[in-house]
């Protein structure tokens, strides 16, 4: 999650090699210079945390582990994500800027979680009557045959309308679901088959970004394909021995999301408070000052907001599935 929070933000934000290769007047300096002008393919990553979005919610349920208790799950999920959000909003606001921010705040795809939380309890069902791999190889080409010619010019993957673009990212979240589903505690991929497939995955990401740029191929038309790659990269990632994880990066995935939605903002506040143009390429000493004023003031985020915010939706789906056990408890005796 840390990594690709980090994909979009340098993709955002731009990073210090892209702005020296300047010059494209050979042959392979253009290779070059457009070899790293994809390497961080934001709209890529966001495919990525669809995946991993998708494995997180199903993963207590998979395999039909647990009953879904709607009412709880509807709730946290709402407090965890809108909390912050709303409180990023605000802050934006107060500093006169706009909700997306120029696009960097990346809330649509945020408001594709949410709808994709709302119908959890539907798919849930779905997925478990039909199967998920059925449920995906369904889903995948008629969702792209219905929403892909609404505008099939276009460039950006959120170029639908909030429903369509939940529609058109559905497949990948439900991909996480298919994840979730395949998981066992047995799992274990070699190291050379990880480093392939981390690879394999950058350069697909580069490959969707310079289809857009050069060939005119929107990111709608290669992206789903692209959360398929993600799927298996994921597949082989999934590690249930904590000794072999990274755990600094662990521990900075549980402010990802911080980082994915505070990023864009205090960039723009650190430009305009220097007096720099908010798309302005940044000379390598602002432009590192810049990235661990946006990674400190995410932490601090993460620390005041959001980890209080998973706290109380704790407590509240805590206090919801006792209260409801309580009454089912009482009928129970009642009816007996």
């Amino acid at each position: 999650r840390f990594i690709a929070a980090l994909w979009v933000t340098f993709f955002h934000l731009g990073f210090p090699l892209t702005f020296s290769i300047t010059d494209r007047s050979s042959l392979i300096y253009k290779i070059i210079g457009a070899t790293i002008d994809c390497f961080f393919c934001g709209p890529a990553a966001v495919i990525v945390f669809f995946v991993i979005s998708g494995f997180c919610i199903h993963f207590p349920y998979r395999n039909e582990r647990n009953k879904l208790n709607i009412l709880s799950f509807i709730i946290s999920r709402y407090i965890r994500i809108l909390t912050p959000l709303l409180i990023c909003i605000g802050l934006v606001n107060s500093f006169g800027m706009n909700y997306d921010t120029v696009g960097r705040l990346v809330g649509w795809s945020i408001e594709c979680e949410l709808i994709y939380y709302s119908l959890y309890p539907i798919i849930l069902l779905v997925g478990r009557k039909f199967s998920w791999l059925n449920f995906v190889m369904i889903s995948f080409p008629i969702i792209l045959i219905i929403v892909l010619p609404r505008n099939p010019t276009a460039m950006m993957y959120p170029s639908f309308g909030l429903f369509w673009n939940a529609l058109l990212g559905l497949p990948c979240w439900l991909l996480g679901c298919m994840l979730a589903e395949q998981w066992t505690p047995s799992n274990k991929t070699s190291k050379i088959i990880k480093y392939i497939w981390r690879i394999v995955i950058i350069i697909l990401s580069m490959l969707t970004f310079s289809l857009m740029l050069h060939a005119q191929i929107g990111f709608p038309w290669t992206l789903n394909i692209f959360a398929l790659a993600a799927f298996f990269w994921l597949k082989n990632e999934l590690n249930h021995n904590k000794e072999n994880c990274f755990s600094i990066l662990e521990w900075a995935g549980k402010w990802s999301y911080s980082l994915y939605m505070m990023h864009g903002p205090v960039a723009i506040l650190y430009n305009r408070v220097l007096g720099f143009q908010d798309h302005e390429s940044l000379n390598y000493t602002h432009w590192l000052i810049r990235l661990l004023i946006v990674l400190v003031s995410s932490y601090i985020f993460y620390l005041v907001f959001e980890k209080p915010s998973h706290k109380f939706a704790r407590y509240i789906s805590h206090n919801i599935k006792s209260i409801n056990n309580a009454v089912s408890l009482k009928f129970n005796k009642r009816n007996s």
